[in-house]
């Protein structure tokens, strides 16, 4: 009885392992070299872990358990910060082309103020000149 529940444990456990590479290869993309190495890797270790005897079978996976863990955890940890580093890249990236969309419409904005004061300047001044024209015409 024994043996079929510690039989069970190490089945959970490898199903938690096939879970969590499951949703590690899933977020760097099935066909990433990290993935497939990824794969192989645990290919390889569950093809040792067949050829182990049943109580060595369970020593590995006990001792193995927590070490397997920290490994996983570090590698979700290094995707999600990735994956922050991405978001924050493509934020930057929206924040510099609306920084440059409002600057070219400054820069047009001030030439257009720009010219229409000086094209009132010059009404202004023509007015000016007309008046004095006028007025010393007058005198």
């Amino acid at each position: 009885m024994t043996s079929n529940l510690a039989g069970n444990d190490d089945d959970h456990i490898l199903d938690q392992l096939r879970n969590s590479i499951k949703a590690i290869v899933a977020k760097t993309g099935s066909h990433s070299q990290f993935a497939k190495d990824l794969t192989q890797r645990i290919g390889e270790m569950q093809n040792k872990l067949d050829a182990l005897t049943e109580m060595d079978r369970h020593q590995f996976i006990a001792e193995m358990k927590d070490s397997l863990q920290a490994t996983i955890g570090r590698i979700e940890q290094r995707i999600t910060q990735h994956a922050n580093l991405t978001s924050v890249y493509s934020s930057s990236i929206v924040s510099a082309m609306i920084f440059l969309l409002v600057a070219i419409f400054a820069l047009f904005g001030y030439k257009l103020y720009k010219s229409l004061t000086e094209k009132e300047l010059k009404k202004q001044k023509k007015l000016e000149s007309k008046q004095q024209k006028k007025s010393k015409k007058s005198n």
